[in-house]
């Protein structure tokens, strides 16, 4: 799907391209009802640390305050444009 993605930008279908990985993200679960792009984005700035991966860091942060924290940091991760470190 990247790939994809990567075609449409550089063929200068860029709101496309980000409509494609907003559906991504939200195929997983969505953002709770209230987040935005915008509320995303500003919270996954606040991912800082020593963590590798800020989905780790995530995950351990919304144990407990969504249903499933796995799907959620990864639609957030999606929706934001993040890469994890290798």
């Amino acid at each position: 799907m990247k790939k994809i993605i990567a075609e449409l930008e550089k063929r200068g279908f860029k709101k496309e391209a980000a409509r494609v990985r907003q559906i991504l993200a939200e195929g997983w679960e969505g953002l709770p009802e209230g987040w935005t792009k915008e509320s995303a984005t500003k919270y996954w700035k606040t991912l800082t640390g020593d963590n590798k991966h800020k989905i780790t860091k995530c995950m351990k942060e919304m144990k407990g305050k969504v249903g499933n924290p796995g799907a959620f940091c990864g639609s957030v991760s999606r929706l934001v444009g993040y890469e994890p470190k290798k």
